[in-house]
């Protein structure tokens, strides 16, 4: 793959090494593409200090620095973009500039070359109003730091299948994009910049101090404060810019005009590094301050979701990721209830006139959404999105439950013959390890497993058939949920693995009972005990997927879902009857991990086993709970925790 990024200032560095860091390792290239050979020299300097940054801290290899050395290509001509899939422009706000560079842009690359434009608030319809193919000219606006910051507002063009394939190529590129609608600041800077603004209004008033305004909005919701993150990001002049758009919008106002003070700051620092004020607030002042900021901040958000600028469960994701507070904005909503959001809105407007009141807030009312399971439609068959991409889709307590009643409606809907569960980009990452180190006792422990084989075997149970698609980490929960499904895709990318006793504990979601079923007792035995990955093909080979290999997973699980419907395949749940097993498993070598919990899994695979699968369940959870009396379960979820998967638990055995 080769991308081109146009601009070497404020964000075009970051973007440029985030997608080389994304795409090195499969020989892909990146330009870095500007003017001034001291805006390359500047951009190349900053992200050589990321790598270096990385590379001191054990998260990137000499290998991976050398690869994104060399597929990093700075120059001077635009000319060297000829080759790109994909450029992204990301040197101005300048509406004019844009345009005199997309007129450039298109003129040098090949015909069937995406282009992007890196805008805080300019609709896509004025950048590409005199595009020669404006059906391949997109929004991407991408969020600080944009190295990092996984999620990218994406503006569609009436092509579908190109507006797909931006789409996927950002997901290539390392992004979590967010399709939003074609309005003057788009979602998350709608919020992002009103928020700001009255931040800089409660200031400009005299009624709280910078210092104060950030330490009463973090406390109470996180995210650093607004006028922190503007020292971040010198953004006060942008906010200008993108409040004069929506003031100009037809949906704006004057209530919309920028308050002077941040033209006032400009480039310069609300908060002195030397000497930063006095944060401390007294109740009274805190309540004045947070009910302006969050009667915008839930005003605007609302008017997001009436007007269908973005999708609910999209909304609250990327307000949560990009704006970093502590849950999503409708979250936070539900948080607080309709009533108090409504007297909030009311309240400011009231107060404020022009502020406008969305419709949702006048009646007192919240979006209903699923915030971590997307559901989608192709004629007869449903396809089932885990999403929670910033943790690879890990199963935690709430994502379980809205899957549960996911898999409920689709049952009794007469009009969905079968189901695909997948999630974004085909990851399972597993339990939600936060989850089970909290866990305080081991009828908790017991009660968890309890809690995930009830929704499992609602799934097993469905009349219709479900497969899984998947690619990329499918590991511990995320796996035992595939294997609770009538089918199993897998892609290319694939990492599959029970790594359930590197933790300290064994499989609690089925794993014990079910991956003997599926690949058979021997191999089994030493997955479970070792923790060893299977890549694709060996989970193809062994029979724990259902079908070849596939590029396209959610494709080939429809396909095969149609092929079962129409009677020339079965797809059908694990065989639920006992097993015959030995009275002792074969030896594997254990490395590191633990004695102790190694006999709870050997003990619950025994026993289990040779039972009927509801009961063998029954056995698994109880072993679970075991665990919790072992200190090696405490060694290594502290382990996990702390120094992430790479580095081996020092377990004592006991």
């Amino acid at each position: 793959m080769i991308v081109g990024v146009i601009g070497s200032g404020s964000i075009g560095p970051d973007l440029a090494y985030g997608f080389v860091s994304a795409i090195a390792k499969d020989g892909g290239k990146v330009y870095l593409h500007d003017i001034r050979q001291e805006a390359l020299d500047a951009g190349l300097a900053r992200i050589r200090g990321y790598v270096f940054k990385a590379l001191s801290r054990g998260k990137l290899s000499e290998k991976a620095a050398k690869a994104v050395e060399k597929a990093l290509v700075p120059t001077l001509r635009a000319e060297d973009l000829a080759e790109c899939e994909y450029v992204l422009e990301a040197a101005t706000e300048d509406l004019p500039i844009k345009r005199r560079i997309l007129a450039n842009v298109e003129r040098i690359v090949r015909p069937d070359c995406l282009i992007g434009f890196a805008t805080s608030g300019i609709p896509r319809a004025e950048i590409a109003r005199d595009a020669v193919h404006p059906e391949r000219c997109f929004v991407n606006h991408p969020f600080y730091p944009a190295w990092r910051s996984p999620p990218v507002e994406v503006v569609g063009s009436e092509d579908a299948a190109l507006t797909a394939r931006m789409v996927a190529t950002l997901e290539r590129l390392g992004k979590v994009p967010i399709i939003t609608a074609d309005v003057e600041c788009f979602a998350a800077d709608d919020i992002f910049c009103n928020y700001v603004s009255e931040a800089a209004r409660i200031v400009q008033e005299g009624v709280a101090t910078a210092a104060q305004v950030d330490a009463i909005v973090h406390d109470a919701i996180a995210g650093g404060g607004p006028l922190n993150v503007m020292d971040l990001t010198r953004g006060n002049l942008l906010t200008k810019h993108c409040q004069e758009l929506m003031r100009d919008a037809k949906t704006g106002s004057a209530w919309f005009e920028p308050p002077s003070i941040l033209a006032e700051v400009g480039n310069g620092l609300w908060h002195n590094p030397k000497a930063r004020g006095d944060g401390r607030y007294t109740p009274e002042l805190a309540q004045l301050v947070l009910d302006r900021i969050l009667a915008v901040l839930f005003a605007r958000t609302l008017f997001v979701a009436d007007n269908n600028i973005c999708a609910p469960a999209d909304l609250d994701w990327l307000s949560r990721m990009s704006l970093g507070f502590r849950a999503g904005l409708l979250s936070l909503a539900e948080e607080y209830g309709a009533a108090r959001v409504q007297e909030l809105i009311l309240n400011f407007a009231a107060k404020y006139p022009g502020f406008p009141v969305p419709p949702s807030a006048a009646a007192g009312t919240l979006p209903s959404f699923k915030k971590h399971v997307l559901v989608e439609r192709d004629g007869e068959l449903a396809v089932v999105r885990v999403f929670r991409p910033e943790v690879k889709n890990a199963l935690n307590r709430a994502t379980l439950l809205e899957l549960d009643q996911t898999m409920i409606e689709l049952e009794a809907d007469t009009s969905v013959k079968g189901v695909v569960l997948s999630s974004f980009g085909g990851s399972l990452a597993g339990a939600d390890i936060g989850e089970l180190a909290a866990l305080p006792d081991p009828e908790a422990c017991e009660a968890i497993c309890n809690f995930g084989h009830g929704i499992f075997q609602r799934i097993e149970a469905m009349t219709k058939p479900v497969v899984a698609a998947v690619d990329g980490p499918v590991l511990g929960g995320g796996a035992e949920l595939s294997m609770a499904c009538h089918g199993r895709i897998v892609g290319p990318a694939l990492t599959l693995g029970q790594p359930e006793v590197n933790l300290g504990i064994i499989p609690g979601y089925g794993g014990t009972q079910r991956l003997p079923r599926l690949v058979g007792l021997e191999r089994a035995n030493e997955l479970l005990r070792t923790a060893r990955t299977l890549g694709a093909a060996e989970a193809v080979s062994s029979g724990w997927a259902s079908a070849p290999v596939a590029e396209d997973v959610v494709a080939a699980a429809k396909a095969l879902i149609g092929e079962h419907l129409a009677g020339r395949v079965t797809l059908a749940p694990v065989n639920p009857a006992p097993m015959d097993v030995p009275a002792q498993l074969p030896a594997v070598s254990l490395g590191h991990r633990s004695l102790a919990i190694d006999a709870i899994l050997r003990d619950v695979m025994l026993r289990g086993l040779a039972l009927p699968l509801a009961e063998g369940l029954k056995v698994e959870a109880q072993g679970f709970g075991r665990c919790k009396r072992t200190v090696d379960l405490d060694i290594g979820m502290k382990n996990f925790t702390q120094n992430g998967p790479r580095v081996p638990a020092a377990f004592l055995h006991e």
